[in-house]
């Protein structure tokens, strides 16, 4: 018989959910009236063990009172650096063995995709209390229960979340349940800690949703203009790449109808997750008595899923629409109701969890996941199935781990019957989904692995220069005039090369400004394969100290050598947006093929190359080449089957 898992805030229909939530009603009414006996006890024999990796207090502690409250017992490992974990025994070995000493396990870890690798091993339920940055289901119950007692209802509402929406994994549930609910949702991301990637395409594939998204500075024009605005919540988040009237609140209201901002949701700065500096000295939102003082506010209510560290005025404790320690005491029933229903499909019937079920579509790949606190990454995971495909049109392909959500871009794929490899691009889509169909597909994290694995590259057709040396010189000169003409101060002005040939162009750009000019100019280098929330320098460069270029505030021209369908140009937006609000952004290439996919039109553009689908464009540079010389050269795919 398999365990009910609750692994992530999907693993729960809305029917389940809206089943806890009132069940939850009962078991707080109950616990009231405890004197005379009518506490619920169906938990009686049962034994709950916790295992609590990071340091937890309200999680923890409202977990094992549940448990108490329905007549079960508890075991308790409240510090793992006193248990085997720190002998190096693995989680999967800790839950196999602990699930034989209870009835059910609930885990707290700081790898994301944790909980899953300890539902793959332990003969009992496991219910996630935190995995990494990756998601809190039980914290999201005690939050839809908090605001429906509060509103009525979780349909329709309005609610806005604020903070650091990037490791804040109560953000992540939250925001995906709210999405099922049909809610309206405004995120409110401090800089360089919006809301990650996977988790917004994640609710655009499930719900067909996207947020909208305000700066913490439009805060206050919420409060007072909030009886007016419309929260569309089927409005692209990627527009905000694109345009500054995203943010542009009160163009906004000329065209709005009336709508009441019913919560207001708070998280703090998740410094124990930060892998560097870079968040020091952001704004961060913070709500005092002011911003609750406008009338416009009587209706919201302010959340939070504690601890709070400075965003939260305590001089708002007394203020009635303050939910944050309602929220904190709801952990007891709400998780009264989930631990009861869990033990009961448990002896009911033969149920398991989606999350901890393998996907369809689900492969068999070899590259690691690319997000370095996936716990594929930390410990040898069993499971020959670990991410699935997002597949957008035209070709472009990712896969997306099963375990934290994260997307890896894929680089290499190969043919396992042929034994033959080839760097996926686009035009590669077709043979890539014919593969997978055939069982045949293999992917590689790099060149070099498929090498290793006694792979043969597949063949190019022969190449065809279209521009020369002089050629591309001409185009850089070009690029750089229109570039300084639309310039007024150099030193608002920063050039961000694409890694890899976008970059060099990026830097010859930038010394020919030096020629003209006879100064240096800020230049960045953007990897937007590994994304990032700040823009390295280039090595050497002369401009402003430190290893990174400031972004804010300053007028930014993005470089890469070609674009096509706009999707790395898109990707270079996100990171320049990420590192900071520019007062505009452009984009200079030095062909483009036209197959655009995206609303983006590059600004400066050194040759326009109208070319079919199949073709592929490589300009290669001296720094690059391996003869050392500049070119441009068109090539079109050898057939795999033929090659093959």
């Amino acid at each position: 018989m398999r365990a009910r898992h609750v692994l992530a805030i999907a693993d729960l229909s809305d029917e389940e959910i809206e089943s806890i939530l009132r069940r939850a009603e009962e078991m707080e009414a109950a616990l009231e009236k405890r004197d005379a006996g009518q506490a619920p006890k169906s938990a009686v024999g049962r034994i709950m063990a916790t295992l609590f990796y990071e340091p937890s207090t309200r999680t923890r502690l409202s977990f094992e009172a549940a448990m108490w409250r329905l007549g079960g017992a508890v075991i308790s490992a409240s510090d793992m650096k006193s248990s085997s974990a720190s002998k190096g025994e693995t989680l999967a070995d800790t839950a196999k063995v602990v699930s034989s000493y209870a009835d059910v396990l609930v885990l707290r870890h700081f790898w994301d995709g944790a909980a899953r690798v300890a539902a793959e091993h332990a003969d009992v339920p496991i219910i996630n209390a935190g995995d990494g940055s990756h998601e809190h289901p039980t914290q999201t119950l005690c939050d839809l229960y908090t605001l429906k007692r509060a509103k009525g209802t979780l349909r329709g509402i309005t609610v806005a979340i604020g903070g650091d929406l990037k490791r804040g994994r109560t953000a992540h549930s939250l925001v995906r349940a709210l999405a099922r609910f049909k809610a309206n949702i405004v995120i409110i991301p401090a800089r360089g800690m919006e809301f990650p990637d996977w988790l917004l395409q994640k609710v655009a594939e499930e719900y067909g949703y996207r947020p909208t998204v305000a700066r913490p500075g439009d805060l206050k024009a919420l409060a007072r203009d909030v009886n007016a605005l419309y929260l569309a919540p089927a409005r692209p988040h990627q527009l905000t790449l694109f345009t500054d009237t995203e943010f542009d609140l009160q163009e906004r209201l000329a065209e709005a109808e009336p709508i009441t901002l019913d919560a207001l949701y708070m998280t703090r700065p998740q410094r124990e997750r930060r892998d560097d500096t870079t968040d020091d000295g952001v704004e961060y939102l913070r709500v005092d008595t002011d911003t609750f003082q406008d009338p416009a506010m009587r209706h919201t209510v302010l959340m939070h899923p504690l601890p709070r560290t400075g965003e939260i005025s305590s001089a708002l404790d007394r203020d009635p629409r303050a939910l944050y320690f309602r929220q904190a005491a709801s952990g007891v029933p709400v998780r009264m109701a989930l631990v009861e229903m869990v033990l009961a499909e448990r002896v009911g019937r033969d149920v398991g969890s989606p999350s901890a079920r393998a996907e369809r579509g689900a492969m068999r790949v070899g590259p690691r996941c690319g997000n370095p606190n996936c716990i594929t990454r930390r410990e040898e995971v069993q499971s020959e199935r670990r991410f699935r495909f997002h597949r957008e049109p035209a070709g472009r392909a990712h896969l997306v781990c099963l375990y934290c959500d994260h997307e890896t871009r894929i680089q290499v794929i190969g043919n396992r019957r042929s034994k033959h490899f080839h760097v996926y691009e686009e035009p590669m889509y077709g043979y890539l989904d014919a593969w997978l169909r055939d069982d045949a597909l293999v992917i590689f994290d790099s060149v070099k692995q498929a090498e290793e694995a006694a792979y043969k590259s597949y063949k190019l057709g022969p190449q065809k220069s279209i521009m020369t040396a002089q050629e591309i010189a001409n185009a850089i000169a070009e690029l750089t005039d229109a570039i300084l003409r639309d310039t007024s101060e150099l030193k608002d002005l920063v050039i961000v090369g694409v890694r890899m040939a976008g970059a060099f162009l990026a830097h010859r750009i930038a010394e020919r400004i030096h020629a003209l000019r006879g100064a240096a100019v800020d230049l960045g280098v953007l990897d937007v394969q590994n994304g990032g929330d700040v823009v390295p320098r280039w090595p050497g460069a002369p401009a402003t100290p430190g290893p990174n270029v400031t972004i804010a505030n300053r007028h930014v021209v993005i470089v890469d050598d070609v674009i096509n369908s706009g999707w790395t140009a898109k990707d270079a937006l996100s990171c320049v947006w990420r590192a900071g609000r520019p007062l505009s952004a452009r984009l200079a290439v030095l062909i483009d093929r036209g197959h655009r996919q995206l609303p983006l039109k590059p600004t400066y553009v050194g040759k326009h190359l109208p070319t079919a689908p199949h073709e592929r464009v490589r300009v290669r540079l001296r720094e690059l080449d391996r003869e050392h010389r500049d070119r441009v050269v068109i090539y079109s795919y050898v057939d795999p089957k033929a090659a093959a």
